[in-house]
Order: C-alpha cells, then sequence, then structure tokens
C-alpha cells in the first residue's frame, strides 16, 4: 500500500505520531435515532413530491432502488431542488446503461455528522437521468433480477462456542498453526455491525440478508427486521451430527447452496468486507446473470507460505479444474464481496460429493480443503459461462502489518473505495491498540446505525 519516497519518508516516522493523528481524525459515536433508511425514506419523500408538484413523470426502478427521469425535466427538476436548498451530488461509477448520469439529492446534514468520513450520497434519494424514452428503464447490458446477501459470522467470546472449540481444539490431530485454528480468526470486532450500515448504506437494492451461525446471534442485531434471516449450521449441512461443531470456514461455506429461500443470485460477504460508495447490480452480474469476480495479480504458487489454509485450497481448486476441465488455475482472487450463482453451488455439490463430505466433517481447515464462494466456484462458473473477471475499485488494509498505523491514517483520510477489507493475518504485540483503532475508524466512516439493528 504505500510505495515510493512518500512511503520510505513515512516508515521512518514512530508508530506513536500516527495514533495520536488517528484519534485526532476519528470522530465520536453518533446517537442518531433515525437510520439511514430513514434518513433515505425521507429524502425520497420530499424529492418525489417536488417532481409531482411540478407534474413531472418519474418511474422507479426497483431493480436499483432509484427514481428515474427524462433529461429534459431533469433540468427543471435539479433547478427545483436546488432553490428548496437540497444537496445535489453525483454517484460516479458503474449505473444502468441507460443512464446518461446518477445523482444523490439530501437535505443538509447537521455539522456534527459532517465531521465523518461517510460517503452522504448514500443517505440521498437517487436520481437517474435518461436522454430517451423512461420505459423500459433497463438496457439490455443490465442485469435485472433479485439478489441475496449471505454473511457468515462468529464470536469466539461466546462461552458455548469457546467450549466447543476447546474440546475439538484438543482432538485436533495435527500440528497446531494459528492460521488454521488461532483464536484470532475467530475474534469479532462487531465489524458485521458496520459492515450491515456499508450494506444498507450503499447496495440499499439487496433483496434480504442470510446470516449464517454456529447458534450465535449478535446482541445488537434486529432479528425482527424482515429482510433478514438467521441460519443456524445445523440447517445447512447434510449431517449436522457428525460435522458440528465445526470452525473450519471452508465447511461452512461448502454449504451455503442448502440455505432454505436462497435466490440463484447472491453476494458472499465476511464481515471484514465493506462498502465505501454506492454501487449498482451491474457491478456484480453481467447482463444475463452471469457473476463478475475479481482476480488479483498475484499468482498463488508463489506465496511465501505454502502451508497457509487459502494456498493448499488453491492447489487442490486446480487439481479440480485440471481433471475435470483440462484447464490449468494461477491467480488468487482479490478478498472482496463475491458474486455467487446457486445453481454453480449446486453443481460442485453434485459433481464432486466426496470433497464436499469430506471438507464438511473437517473440524478445521486442513489440506484437502477446497475454498468455494472465493475461487473454486469462480473458477467453474467461467468455465460454464456463468462468470467472467472485472476490475474492482478495492482497498486491503491489513491489521498486523508493520506499517498498519500508517495506512489507517491514510485510509481514513482519502476518498473511500467501492469496496474495501479490514482483515488481521499477522500477529502484533498491541492487538487491542489496534482493535481500538478499527472501530474507530469503522464509527467514523459508518456512524449512521442500519435498520438491521435493534432499537437502544
Amino acid at each position: 500500500m504505500i510505495t515510493g519516497w512518500r512511503g520510505k519518508i513515512g516508515r521512518m516516522l514512530p508508530d506513536s505520531i500516527y495514533r495520536h493523528m488517528l484519534n485526532g481524525s476519528l470522530g465520536e459515536p453518533v446517537f442518531e435515532r433515525r437510520t439511514i433508511s430513514d434518513f433515505r425514506s425521507i429524502h425520497d419523500e420530499t424529492t418525489l413530491e417536488i417532481a409531482a408538484n411540478l407534474k413531472i413523470s418519474v418511474i422507479e426502478d426497483l431493480n436499483s432502488s432509484g427514481n428515474c427521469v427524462q433529461i429534459n425535466d431533469w433540468a427543471r427538476l435539479r433547478q427545483e431542488f436546488e432553490r428548496r436548498g437540497l444537496v445535489l451530488a453525483k454517484i460516479t461509477g458503474q449505473q444502468g446503461y441507460s443512464v446518461v448520469e446518477t445523482w444523490s439529492v439530501r437535505e443538509p446534514v447537521d455539522k456534527e455528522l459532517s465531521f465523518f468520513k461517510m460517503d452522504l450520497r448514500g443517505l440521498g434519494s437517487v436520481w437517474n437521468v435518461y436522454a430517451g424514452e423512461l420505459t423500459p428503464v433497463w438496457d439490455a447490458q443490465d442485469f435485472v433480477g433479485g439478489i441475496d446477501a449471505v454473511y457468515t459470522w462468529v464470536d469466539s467470546s461466546d462461552e458455548e462456542w469457546f467450549a466447543d472449540y476447546q474440546a475439538s481444539l484438543h482432538k485436533l490431530d495435527v500440528p497446531y498453526r494459528e492460521s488454521v485454528a488461532g483464536l484470532g480468526r475467530f475474534k469479532s470486532r462487531d465489524e458485521l455491525l458496520f459492515s450491515l450500515r456499508s450494506l444498507e448504506l450503499n447496495l440499499p437494492w439487496i433483496d434480504h440478508v442470510y446470516l449464517v451461525t454456529a447458534g450465535q446471534v449478535p446482541k445488537w442485531l434486529n432479528i425482527e427486521h424482515p429482510r433478514l434471516t438467521v441460519v443456524a449450521h445445523e440447517e445447512i449441512f447434510d449431517d449436522p451430527e457428525e460435522a458440528l461443531p465445526t470452525f473450519n470456514s471452508h465447511a461452512i461455506e461448502a454449504n451455503l447452496s442448502n440455505i432454505p429461500g436462497l435466490k440463484e443470485h447472491f453476494i458472499y460477504i465476511n464481515d471484514d468486507v465493506f462498502f465505501g460508495r454506492r454501487m449498482h447490480p451491474n457491478d456484480f452480474y453481467g447482463p444475463v446473470g452471469q457473476a463478475k469476480f475479481a482476480l488479483s495479480n498475484r499468482h498463488f504458487a508463489l506465496e511465501k507460505d505454502a502451508q497457509l489454509p487459502v494456498n493448499q485450497a488453491a492447489r487442490n481448486n486446480r487439481e479440480i479444474m485440471l481433471k475435470n476441465f483440462e484447464r490449468t488455475v494461477s491467480r488468487k482472487f482479490k478478498h472482496v464481496a463475491h458474486p455467487q450463482r446457486k445453481s454453480v453451488h449446486q453443481y460442485i455439490k453434485e459433481n464432486y460429493p466426496e470433497d464436499i463430505g469430506r471438507i464438511s466433517r473437517e473440524k478445521f481447515r486442513g489440506k484437502l480443503d477446497l475454498s468455494i464462494p472465493s475461487s473454486l466456484a469462480h473458477q467453474i462458473a467461467a468455465r460454464l459461462g456463468l462468470g467472467y473477471s472485472t476490475t474492482v475499485d478495492y482497498q486491503y488494509l491489513e491489521i498486523g502489518s508493520e506499517d498498519f498505523y500508517l495506512d489507517a491514517l491514510r485510509f481514513v483520510r482519502a476518498k473511500q473505495p467501492s469496496m474495501f477489507c479490514i482483515n488481521e493475518i499477522l500477529t502484533s504485540e498491541d492487538s487491542e491498540t489496534r482493535d481500538d483503532i478499527v472501530r474507530g475508524m469503522l464509527q467514523s466512516i459508518f456512524p449512521l446505525k442500519s435498520s438491521f439493528e435493534s432499537v437502544r
């Protein structure tokens, strides 16, 4: 992340300076009663009323949660928005292919809220401007259809979970490795809370959210939310008595297609992945539903630690592709939100039942695992014509890095990317201090509650 002479100078300064600067850059929590969706609903109501008073024809794009207006009408509408003192901000990036431009329209925010690093465009009513006819609003290149989101989550502070973890760890018949069974892999810094905030802020068109857990539920979660379902591991494993409890993320991921009610198109999201700017369904799927995946420039065979579970799984993925498609695989995938096709997951279960059964029974990540939603599903989707590679505006922040404090300071002061990941692979002596910094960063970027949080 740090390159060039600026990076070299930056690394010469002590961490204490960057910690002090970070603390000065991060705002205090905002105890706002209104949620992100509340703000957006208010702005929708206000702007639609103005359009109705001007007798301007508006069509709602249910696929992307936006209002559509013809370009000549937009000139009048924009003028009236500005006369009323509303704030207009252009939304860049992928939109509908027929759209000329897209705007966020909102009321001015309180000075307290404007201090934060949040991209306020996500709070506004979204207006898509069209040069041609409004009907139909969808282009031949647009993806149209329902999309779900799937999260997996665990909290190592749960006493019952920890007891099961200790008992299973005691039975582990291979040498202990931090990357396989270390408690740090299961630590919760409330990343899920902030990831859901980012989802509601920037992907409001998601149909339903499924949260897959080991029977745990975050204390802050609004379990009565109509677009949220908590799914226990017992509901998705074919043989839960033999497979559970499990501490193997690869095993859980191998069974996601068993989630009851899950749509064909769903986005798999680790809780350490966040959405920094508003995104469109076209960012994730092609015109007939092909999943768009983000390849890394790194070759897994060149990774220094060949024994890392992710690298072992990459080699096993390659064997599947060589044997069944006569194609090799080389590059890793970025740690982003992964668009999926349920039918691809079912294809894998039907064609490699022994592999899936073996993975499902492994309590911890092992040498024979497959990494399905983050890798193998993309590779098979490409061969079946159900997926292809695309570019992603993305950034990665390693919590255990020697340059973490400098990286974090630069990150919070820069424009947020469309997606970013704050992850911990490396260990550090001051992990608690770094955890506090991460929470402060996320609170500063996503200060407002989502509707997925219970009222307190």
